[in-house]
């Protein structure tokens, strides 16, 4: 009776944890190019040495990413295996949930780089423009899913209930 509790209170926080995690990427389908990011690096007036450059950037962050997800699927698989074992081991699917984390900073962390990569490659003018859409990227105006829908949020709030 004691190591049912055990167990079903193992795969109790178990169950817990896989549902707070962050959701696999891949359910979701890959979105089309932005047609935002096609029109600001038109707004940059980038030179075709510029335009080459950044692209030859974007191709080698694109396999990093690559390489980046694949080891986070497969740690999602390997902590599925750890969840469904006859006795789950707590320390276990930490440690994996750690690693899932750690990849995920990792992930984040290449586009950072890439962001500053670009801008290396930028004249002073066009880091102005550059600098002056990340700073609206960053302040809601486009940081993903969830910037999309928090200015969706915002503008269908009336103008007394909107946060400030």
């Amino acid at each position: 009776m004691r190591t049912s509790a055990a167990i079903l209170c193992a795969l109790i926080i178990t169950g817990g944890t896989i549902a707070l995690s962050q959701p696999d990427p891949a359910d979701h389908p890959t979105p089309p190019p932005q047609r935002g990011r096609r029109e600001f690096m038109e707004k940059l007036g980038l030179s075709d040495k510029q335009k080459a450059d950044i692209a030859g950037l974007r191709t080698e962050m694109e396999k990093s990413m690559v390489g980046i997800q694949a080891k986070i699927k497969l740690a999602r698989i390997d902590m599925k295996a750890l969840a469904a074992a006859e006795s789950p081991d707590k320390a276990s699917i930490e440690g994996k949930l750690k690693e899932i984390n750690d990849l995920q900073y990792q992930e984040k962390k290449e586009a950072v780089d890439h962001l500053f990569a670009v801008y290396a490659l930028l004249t002073p003018e066009q880091k102005k423009t550059f600098k002056n859409q990340m700073m609206a990227r960053l302040s809601g105006g486009g940081m993903g899913r969830m910037g999309r829908r928090w200015q969706g949020f915002h503008r269908e709030m009336p103008e007394d209930r909107a946060p400030h």
